[in-house]
């Protein structure tokens, strides 16, 4: 049987170009989330711990690269050297400086790419080949995407959380500069926490459209094809209602190269709201992709199905994204939100607690019921985390950074929130899905791609 190209059915074996774009991106996605990380202005790790995760994570994608083909060298080299151009774009600032020349721009980068490359197929000496598929890469390119895109709600919470949302103040250009070009010594304090959320934005925006493209190409169902280009539109009005946050501010003073002061508009404080509900929801979006592409998924066949279950689960989601509106309304407009997002918690937890029960027991898929226990077991620790965060950061609306503890603890309640909602339309889409009437026919059937 053929896929949906016609030429090639999901369970054969792909070309080696084929499988090295997920481990490509994936690499990519890591590099940039340890370099993050490790340049977090209350981490500052040494410049040697970040060039060695860096250096392990091309050799650990060489090696990946290598188990998805026989043609092992040519798929590492590959995923090595996705993951160098795309690494281009965060060393900019580096790679061009005032001073520099045409050639000298060519030399370095062409240099930085060959690293990469020479460290992937390092990763790809050290085990032998082996084969991959088209829906192996389906799988493995949108767990990426939904991996980097739960990163990035946590850089937009932490920009959130130090008030440092107005610390670049225009777009798309930063300070005058292509925002590709800013200067690494101008990075520093809130224009960190800011310009990072830009930077890793745009990274999320190529994987994605990757990630589309791929599934467009190689996905055997049409439902992730479609869903891949709704992610797409997604995240490009995400960057938009970013932007415009930022250019909708009433006035901004900017003294010796630093935002002293600004005083936001109407508009801005409400694209602040729909840019963060809208962030969650496209995760939530790729959530559901991730699902769908997911071996289990193909592999797991439930022979048992309620329609209540569905409703049940329907309901939770929209509930979630209504305590979703409370919250944000009240970390972003206003305290007087606290009260109703509490008892909004409280109705979102005993929810969760009635359709965990409904289907915790459902032995016929491992998947459904262990959604439905994860589900519970953050809505508990999002409900903890909402009571610390309330009692570190006071009754009112921040207008600056009140400490490191603080603004860990909120941008986790905040990125809580997202896995939340998350693992609500990923149980929903196990809720729905119609159970098989012969499971061993539907198992030989996923594995014959039939």
């Amino acid at each position: 049987m053929t896929g949906k190209t016609g030429t090639m059915s999901p369970q054969d074996a792909v070309s080696w170009w084929i499988a090295a774009i997920p481990v490509g991106i994936g690499a990519t996605v890591s590099m940039w989330s340890a370099g993050y990380i490790c340049r977090l202005p209350f981490i500052e790790a040494p410049p040697w711990l970040l060039f060695f995760l860096l250096v392990m994570i091309l050799i650990l994608a060489g090696r990946v690269a290598a188990s998805r083909s026989s043609d092992r060298f040519r798929c590492a080299l590959m995923s090595g050297a996705i993951a160098g151009v795309i690494d281009l774009l965060v060393l900019g600032a580096v790679l061009v400086p005032e001073e520099a020349t045409v050639s000298g721009v060519v030399v370095s980068a062409s240099t930085f790419v060959l690293g990469c490359m020479a460290l992937a197929a390092l990763g790809a000496a050290t085990t032998s080949g082996g084969s991959s598929t088209a829906e192996r890469g389906v799988e493995s390119i949108t767990r990426t995407a939904f991996w980097a895109t739960l990163m990035l709600v946590g850089i937009g919470g932490l920009v959130t959380s130090e008030e440092a949302g107005m610390a670049v103040p225009d777009w798309p250009g930063s300070f005058g500069n292509n925002m590709f070009l800013l200067p690494l010594s101008r990075m520093t304090g809130a224009i960190y926490y800011e310009h990072a959320h830009r930077l890793f934005g745009s990274l999320v925006g190529l994987v994605t459209l990757s990630m589309a493209i791929y599934t467009w190409r190689f996905a055997r169902r049409r439902s992730l094809s479609w869903l891949g280009l709704l992610a797409s539109v997604q995240v490009v009005v995400q960057g938009i209602l970013g932007g415009y946050r930022v250019t909708g501010a009433k006035s901004v003073e900017v003294v010796a190269g630093q935002v002293t002061e600004s005083v936001e508009s109407g508009l801005s404080l409400l694209l602040r709201v729909v840019h963060g509900i809208h962030g969650q929801i496209f995760l939530a979006v790729l959530a559901v992709m991730a699902t769908i592409a997911a071996s289990s998924w193909r592999i797991e066949a439930p022979r048992v199905g309620h329609r209540s279950w569905a409703r049940a689960s329907q309901w939770l989601l929209v509930l979630l994204c209504c305590q979703l509106l409370l919250g944000a309304l009240s970390r972003h407009i206003s305290r007087s939100w606290v009260v109703p997002h509490l008892i909004g918690g409280f109705l979102a937890l005993m929810a969760v607690i009635v359709v965990a029960a409904m289907i915790g027991h459902d032995s016929n898929s491992r998947t459904r019921s262990r959604l439905a226990v994860a589900l519970i077991v953050a809505t508990m620790t999002q409900l903890s985390l909402g009571f610390m965060t309330l009692a570190a950061t006071g009754s009112e609306v921040r207008s600056a950074s009140s400490g490191v503890s603080e603004t860990l603890l909120a941008t986790l309640h905040q990125s809580f929130g997202a896995v939340i909602l998350s693992l609500s339309a990923a149980l929903l889409c196990w809720c729905r899905r119609v159970p098989s009437v012969d499971p061993d026919r539907a198992l030989n059937g996923a594995r014959a791609g039939e």
